[in-house]
């Protein structure tokens, strides 16, 4: 099973997933090729006691030279794996490396500090997603609500108006019609002069449909 740990390289995002593991009595969310998983299967992954990483690969993941681009491929990774296995698997590693992520964002400074909240945005509105796909209507409100508040601080308008558009999605969901209304047209006064974000017209798939971004 080493080999298992160092496939997790997030080099290749395609051949990648990250899937639950059994390290030392604790359930920790991983990435392996695609191949492997397909091979043993997720319940068979998590059931084996797998070394912990080497010193290196820790001191490595420290000293990554792009911390975006590193959270970045994960959250690639992310989406692809719910593909594979589904959002109530992915959830619980997406908040892992959201919590990470907010924590490199606290000590980085210009520039860097406005990237990472940026993508700390899209962090939170993933999980919205991940947690509507599952029913968790609570947890999907307040990682979407987390998600706009942060957007309104970057000045994405773009985003902002995308992000009113999930919560719209999610008032519909919940059965408060006039409320996604009223944030819809919240979205549009947004950004006035383009067409309504995409996500304002759910598609007729549901939304794991839309979630190729």
């Amino acid at each position: 099973m080493n080999a298992v740990v160092r496939a997790g390289s997030l080099g290749d995002d395609t051949d990648t997933v990250v899937v639950p593991a059994r390290i030392h009595g604790r359930i920790l969310f991983v990435p392996v090729p695609r191949r492997v998983v397909l091979a043993s299967g997720v319940a068979g992954l998590a059931a084996t006691a797998m070394p912990a990483a080497t010193p290196a690969a820790a001191t490595e993941l420290a000293d990554m030279g792009s911390p975006f681009e590193h959270f970045a491929q994960l959250r690639r990774v992310m989406i692809q794996t719910d593909n594979l296995i589904g959002p109530r698997h992915v959830l619980p590693a997406l908040q892992q490396h959201l919590v990470s992520l907010a924590t490199r964002r606290r000590f980085a400074r210009g520039t860097d500090a406005i990237e990472l909240l940026a993508l700390e945005t899209r962090y939170e509105e993933l999980a919205g997603w991940f947690a509507q796909d599952i029913g968790d209507e609570r947890t999907a409100h307040g990682h979407t609500a987390k998600a706009l508040d942060a957007s309104h601080i970057t000045g994405d308008t773009d985003l902002t108006a995308y992000i009113l558009g999930r919560k719209a999605q999610l008032a519909v969901d919940t059965g408060h019609p006039a409320d996604a209304l009223g944030l819809a047209a919240a979205a549009r006064r947004t950004v006035p002069t383009r067409e309504p974000p995409r996500s304002h017209r759910r598609s007729a798939r549901g939304p794991r449909a839309c979630r190729t971004r």
